[in-house]
């Protein structure tokens, strides 16, 4: 069987066998979930720092209100004082284990490094969208990514710090363009 130049323009060989290239249209959703993915990995990063400041304050401040010295310090203070900073302790405690706090500082961690990971291996892919296992590739990664927004439902979702990373990653490309 033969075919012109326009039919397989798209092809690996002359003999219009597809052997995995990516078509037009997989080669715009590359790219376009390729951003995604970076706006992805930023907001997740940028919340596994806010989930991790959050724990480490909670931690050092139980640990720092339920020392002697704290303890010692407040001994000849009015009585509401220690007990309000036992409430305190014992609230910043209960937040923490109620919502799971190590449990989503970790899953929003592994989030950033998942989408960090696609953004990179969607780069390569544009990059490399004529080689013989490019719509493979494309199928694992977007398999890969309803994955990892499957996991991120469990997660309180930020519009604002999300808008602030879409805007981010769009005027960096706004800026290579003029």
């Amino acid at each position: 069987m033969s075919c012109d130049s326009t039919q397989c323009l798209r092809k690996s060989t002359w003999n219009c066998i597809e052997v995995g290239l990516l078509t037009e249209n997989e080669t715009s959703l590359t790219w376009r979930n390729g951003l995604e993915a970076e706006i992805r990995s930023l907001y997740f990063g940028e919340q596994a720092v806010r989930y991790t400041k959050r724990k480490q304050l909670i931690t050092g401040l139980s640990f720092f209100v339920s020392s002697g010295t704290v303890g010692t310090l407040l001994a000849s203070s009015p009585k509401w004082i220690p007990t309000t900073l036992a409430l305190m302790v014992t609230a910043m405690s209960a937040y923490s284990m109620a919502v799971g706090l190590d449990r989503r500082v970790n899953t929003i961690s592994k989030l950033h490094s998942e989408w960090n990971h696609l953004q990179s291996e969607y780069e390569n892919l544009w990059n490399h969208w004529y080689e013989d296992e490019a719509q493979k590739t494309l199928s694992g990664l977007l398999k890969r990514g309803r994955d990892a927004s499957q996991i991120a439902t469990e997660l309180p979702y930020d519009s604002k710090a999300i808008k602030k990373w879409e805007e981010f990653v769009y005027s960096r490309l706004k800026g290579k363009s003029e």
